[in-house]
């Protein structure tokens, strides 16, 4: 059976997965679509071999995964795709109810870090499943939307965060939204086939970027912007490597994670094998 390897369906995945899409980077796998939430849900119950997962997902079971290197999608500085948006000043949100997509954990805690340090609120959180600003009812005053509806989102209410942004204001570093993983009893069963599928998606990365117009020309009628605001959104907003910044950014987040109680301890990252 050929591994199965997870794909987020929003356009921050082309950049990884297009040159294996056309067929350009041969890659021995079958690719499994589904948003952040169900993605990490599939690789942790063992429905996929290797996935783009959030990284709270690995920090929560880091005994489960080991780190594929220089695969990530994060952001040093605004990402456009991340955002909460609110009738009301951020400031002005303790005590009022803010919705929050749970579509993606990562996301969720960051929201709740920034709001509360960056802030110092206290909002009521409500999760649930995404929907439209237009629909939000009158008594939510705010609610965090993610990949493509968020780069469509921008202004539906009067104020927005940029999660991406908030994090670069508030750390100087780089925030990592998801990284690329395999789990351990896989790796351990097929170290080699893992490397392989590894180094695909790297050439595919490659092979990728290289294309970006092309992708946009692409892909913009789907995400429902013009090419302009694509090609800004992939090239210069999104950042899909894994540096010793970007690893410090995910260490600094967990670091705040186990002073709100919510990781005990920050984990170690693991990664696998080089070749």
């Amino acid at each position: 059976m050929e591994p199965r390897v997870g794909r987020v369906a929003y356009i921050n995945c082309e950049p990884v997965y297009y040159g294996i899409e056309q067929g350009a980077i041969p890659a021995a796998c079958r690719i499994v679509d589904g948003t952040p939430a169900e993605l990490n849900l599939m690789l942790r119950e063992g429905r996929l071999d290797i996935s783009v997962i959030s990284a709270i997902e690995y920090a929560r079971h880091p005994d489960r995964y080991l780190i594929l290197p220089d695969l990530a999608i994060a952001s040093d500085g605004p990402v456009e795709s991340v955002l909460f948006l609110s009738r009301v000043r951020p400031a002005e949100l303790s005590g009022k109810t803010v919705l929050l997509n749970k579509d993606s954990l990562t996301s969720i805690f960051l929201v709740k870090i920034l709001l509360k340090r960056r802030f110092g609120v206290s909002p009521r959180y409500l999760h649930a499943e995404a929907q439209s600003a237009s629909s939000l009812p009158n008594h939510i005053a705010g609610m965090l939307m993610i990949g493509d509806p968020a780069l469509r989102a921008r202004g539906q209410l009067p104020y927005t965060l940029d999660l991406g942004q908030g994090w670069k204001e508030l750390t100087g570093l780089p925030f990592v939204f998801a990284i690329w993983a395999v789990r351990r009893a896989f790796y351990l069963d097929h170290p080699e086939e893992t490397r392989r599928l590894h180094h695909a998606l790297l050439r595919s990365k490659g092979y990728s970027i290289a294309r970006l117009d092309e992708i946009c020309a692409a892909v913009h009628l789907r995400v429902g912007l013009s090419p302009e605001a694509c090609s800004t959104y992939l090239k210069e907003r999104l950042s899909f490597d894994l540096t010793p910044r970007h690893l410090e950014g995910m260490r600094r987040f967990f670091t705040m994670l186990q002073a709100e109680g919510e990781l005990s301890p920050a984990p170690q990252l693991e990664f696998i094998e080089a070749s």
